[in-house]
């Protein structure tokens, strides 16, 4: 107990809101492996992680990856363990809101990333279906920007190297049924590729399709190299104007 408590206050002594979101999402995936669930990240802060960027108001949002996520042991680690304030399914600890799900529909299971942080090991969603789901969210039922900028984020960070991206399972994603969002893929991608090669960043691997390690990150992420970190600042910062020509009509 004095292990948990000392970690909750190493939560509350950091200020940067979405590092410490993704160390509290270590420390409760921890304690739920122990009782043999397993946790993966969804939502905004799943996102976060891929595209290295920081929300305002971030929150941990947790679904049943493997085993069984009982009302009773939610309560036993959140309330029991954490002290947590909460009930059930909806919490807050150290003054970031956590959440949980059942469960989550994930298509590629094997394609979920995982992350070290101080606290312990994260289970994220697949960067590939996240990706689909912003490009599909940016033209249906019409023109998003918010989500277009998404899209263009993950997919620039992959084309960057800053993350691993399945270009082979993403294709086929966006070919599904239910999104049909192909040819905006290859647009989106293409006008990310533009903007790599303006910036004289990494060569884009077309076709990598090899099995993904499990990847570590010290201390929280695996962070993007200082060009990269740049680049994504100045498309962060300047979106508007940066986007304003590649935005549907």
């Amino acid at each position: 107990m004095g292990r948990i408590d000392d970690a909750i206050r190493t939560l509350e002594g950091i200020d940067d809101e979405t590092e410490r979101a993704m160390q509290m999402a270590g420390l409760i995936s921890t304690l739920f492996r122990i009782k043999g669930v397993v946790l993966v990240i969804t939502g905004q802060l799943a996102f976060d992680g891929y595209a290295h960027t920081a929300s305002e108001k971030p929150e941990v949002e947790l679904a049943a990856f493997a085993g069984d996520l009982a009302p009773r042991t939610i309560l036993e680690i959140m309330r029991g363990q954490l002290h947590a304030k909460g009930s059930i399914y909806q919490w807050m600890i150290a003054g970031i809101p956590v959440r949980f799900q059942n469960d989550t529909v994930v298509a590629h299971r094997d394609l979920c990333r995982e992350f070290t942080t101080p606290l312990g090991v994260i289970k994220l969603l697949p960067i590939e279906e996240i990706t689909a789901d912003c490009i599909l969210a940016a033209v249906h039922p019409e023109p998003d920007p918010d989500s277009h900028i998404r899209a263009h984020l993950l997919l620039f960070n992959a084309l960057t190297e800053a993350i691993h991206m399945n270009w082979t399972v993403l294709h086929t994603l966006c070919h599904r049924p239910n999104y049909r969002v192909g040819e905006e893929l290859a647009q989106m991608r293409m006008a990310a590729k533009k903007k790599v090669d303006e910036l004289g960043l990494a060569r884009d691997h077309v076709g990598e399709t090899s099995v993904l390690p499990k990847m570590a990150a010290a201390p929280l992420m695996v962070p993007p190299s200082p060009t990269t970190a740049e680049a994504v600042i100045r498309l962060s910062a300047d979106h508007d104007a940066a986007l304003a020509d590649e935005l549907p009509a």
